[in-house]
């Protein structure tokens, strides 16, 4: 009879692999991730964690040094061009004691506290290492790795993204990640001491740019883009292209960042390419995660969200049920719930870009999707 999963290899060392990683190993699972990066090339400029994230987080244990590191927020400002206050509000969120509304957090800072917890709970971890070949087995996995190392598994785990190189050799390629017809700008700058939660600065002429603390010191701006095929800069191109696109914005934070755009911090330009693949999410023992199960457009800023809600759902359901039981289970309770993340977050992704929307049913979608994130996961 097959019991539960006592040895589980997690491919993808990311938001919902590591978190995956440090659950499992307090529920005395031992978990391997594989990560083709080196801890060193660790890339990107700030991540939006809202309540239903956080929760999470707190499920597994990881709350505290997040909360510590970023800058927590709970009401959204909206103002105009030249910085005058149009409307604020407060996230409707059910809060409980200790969690904030929402969390902004630099990306690098949170993949160090998600590696640290993994390193001391005892997870293994393979840096600069890919899969070559998977067998399954009746009774398990085994998995061939690009150092010549050779692994047995109970359960692997597809959580490399959603260009998943795993999910391609185990699921084929049937399902492709699309361009949703935008991009976005980010641009991570000190933190403007008059804007303390997330701000929104609308353009005179339509469009806007938002604004996210994600330390006390620091915080970034970004700018959709929508275009009919995917925008692509070189490196050299992205400041004067992102001034250009700020120039019609009069606020003092604007035009100060605008005034330090050559300065060296991080500037970049990712189109969205999005991906949902269809139940169920595992092919025998092997099970998708994070963006390489669902990536969406980031209206609803709830793409990392979705990745850590699940991790922490698999690692409860591996706690619960023999091995593939588990996974079914795990995917059944997340299908609907992701599916109407990614459809909401699609439809407002292609309101923005319809001249003629009014925004009526973009703020219908996002009461509907926050009541459904401040519910259960």
């Amino acid at each position: 009879m097959e019991g539960r999963a006592k040895q589980v290899v997690i491919v993808g060392g990311g938001i919902s692999g590591m978190t995956l990683a440090v659950a499992l190993r307090r529920q005395g699972v031992a978990a391997h991730v594989v990560e083709k990066a080196r801890p060193e090339d660790q890339l990107g400029t700030g991540i939006n964690l809202q309540n239903n994230a956080l929760r999470a987080l707190k499920q597994v244990g990881l709350l505290d040094d997040c909360l510590a590191a970023g800058f927590p927020w709970n009401s959204v400002v909206t103002r105009d061009h030249k910085g005058h206050v149009l409307d604020e509000r407060t996230l409707p969120w059910t809060l409980e004691p200790g969690i904030p509304g929402a969390l902004g957090i630099m990306r690098t800072t949170f993949a160090k506290i998600l590696a640290d917890h993994a390193e001391r709970e005892g997870v293994d971890i393979s840096y600069g290492t890919t899969v070559d070949k998977v067998d399954q087995h009746a009774d398990g996995v085994d998995v061939q790795l690009s150092s010549g190392e050779s692994l047995r598994a109970d359960v692997l785990v597809a959580a490399d993204g959603v260009y998943s190189p795993l999910r391609n050799l185990v699921f084929g390629t049937e399902h492709r990640p699309f361009y949703a017809g935008q991009g976005v700008w980010r641009y991570t700058v000190p933190r403007p001491e008059t804007l303390d939660g997330f701000t929104m600065f609308r353009g005179p002429t339509g469009g806007a740019v938002g604004c996210l603390p994600l330390a006390p010191d620091t915080a970034y701006f970004f700018l959709l883009e929508s275009s009919v095929s995917p925008i692509r800069f070189e490196e050299a191109e992205l400041a004067s292209a992102l001034a250009e696109r700020l120039a019609p914005f009069e606020a003092p934070e604007l035009r100060d960042a605008v005034a330090k755009i050559d300065e060296g911090r991080h500037i970049s330009f990712r189109r969205f390419d999005i991906l949902l693949m269809p139940q169920p999410w595992h092919r025998g023992r092997v099970v998708l995660l994070g963006d390489a199960a669902h990536s969406v457009t980031p209206q609803l800023t709830s793409g990392g969200g979705m990745a850590i809600e699940g991790a922490a759902v698999l690692a409860e359901e591996l706690g619960r049920h023999e091995a593939v039981a588990a996974l079914s289970a795990y995917g059944k309770r997340r299908a609907e719930r992701v599916r109407t993340i990614y459809d909401n977050s699609l439809r407002i992704c292609e309101l923005e870009k319809d001249p003629t929307s009014d925004g009526s049913e973009s703020v219908k979608l996002f009461v509907e999707s926050f009541k459904l994130l401040d519910g259960p996961y």
